[in-house]
């Protein structure tokens, strides 16, 4: 099981937002892998070493969705756009009171086409770099070694956004955001045994604060954002496949030079909803996952579909 959920680690997705005029969230500007964790959340491998990650991406969407999640006819909005990403996991030699300890880093890079208001912009860029500075994940069931985890699985986390990736203020569109972020963060995930339809039922959550930094270069700071990543999936011998989502809500109001940006409300907040699927390649020590996200209910943000195909392995 251990490999199947590096794919989720070091997820990155394709930006899907870039109008930091037009709602009150900087571009829906919030940190961690925003294409999101899903399947065995709470999990880490079981065996100490390096695990590696190749990510390939697609966003497009062609509406922004205004205050009252509908689509916002003062503003013409689309965006295609690709990403690609490498990310490594270390899971330490040792524990912590019975739990396994692991640290992920990941870059990125993007490219694509966005269009406002019959503006438009080609860009592509070296985005910025995620880490998950330390986790530690503990099985609390009873399963004997080597047997699969059932019952729950506990995962505590403090992750960070560097921003070392390319920014300009005068884009449309920015692969880098020029803000550090403070992502503390907890996920659960329940294990069932065999059942009607498969080998086991599995249910996580992943519950990601995200607290942004000033963007120095604009004097602009976004307010704290919750991002909830689930999925509900089902294990068939060396598949697993099911329903994944997040829920992602701007808490608090925006502010730039000490003032709050449109105070009448308009924060970040966006629902999606799709498909999700992973076959493990034991042969190989790796997994493939494939993962679609299309949005179900989006405020003041560009509304896209997003794809993603991640290869990952042990070494």
């Amino acid at each position: 099981m251990g490999v199947k959920h590096v794919a989720s680690l070091l997820l990155v997705a394709a930006a899907a937002a870039g109008m930091s005029s037009a709602s009150a969230s900087e571009g829906a500007n919030y940190g961690g892998p925003v294409g999101g964790d899903d399947i065995q959340a709470a999990m880490l491998p079981p065996v100490s070493g390096f695990y590696g990650a190749v990510v390939a991406g697609y966003a497009i969407g062609n509406h922004y969705d205004g205050n009252d999640g509908h689509q916002d006819p003062a503003l013409h909005a689309k965006i295609a756009s690709g990403v690609g990403a490498v990310g490594l996991l270390y899971v330490y030699p040792f524990q912590l009171f019975g739990g396994t300890l692991g640290t992920t880093l990941q870059g990125s890079v993007d490219t694509g086409r966005i269009e406002i208001n019959g503006a438009s912009q080609t860009y592509s860029g070296v985005g910025d770099l995620y880490s998950d500075i330390l986790m530690w994940s503990k099985y609390l069931g009873n399963a004997p070694a080597g047997q699969p985890p059932v019952g729950l699985t506990l995962k505590v986390a403090y992750s960070m956004v560097f921003p070392i990736g390319k920014y300009n203020t005068t884009d449309l569109y920015t692969s880098g955001r020029n803000v550090w972020f403070f992502i503390p963060n907890v996920a659960l995930t329940y294990l069932t045994g065999p059942n009607a339809l498969g080998d086991g039922l599995e249910l996580s959550a992943h519950l990601f604060m995200n607290f942004a930094a000033k963007n120095r270069a604009t004097q602009y700071t976004s307010g704290t954002v919750a991002d909830v990543n689930f999925a509900a999936s089902e294990h068939w011998g060396r598949w697993q496949g099911g329903i994944a989502g997040y829920y992602a809500s701007q808490l608090n109001d925006d502010y730039q030079n000490g003032e709050v940006v449109q105070p009448d409300g308009h924060r970040y907040a966006s629902l999606a909803i799709g498909p999700v699927v992973s076959y493990d390649i034991p042969a190989w020590k790796s997994n493939v996952k494939l993962k679609v996200l299309v949005p179900v209910n989006t405020k003041n943000s560009l509304a896209a579909t997003t794809a993603y195909v991640v290869y990952s392995k042990a070494f």
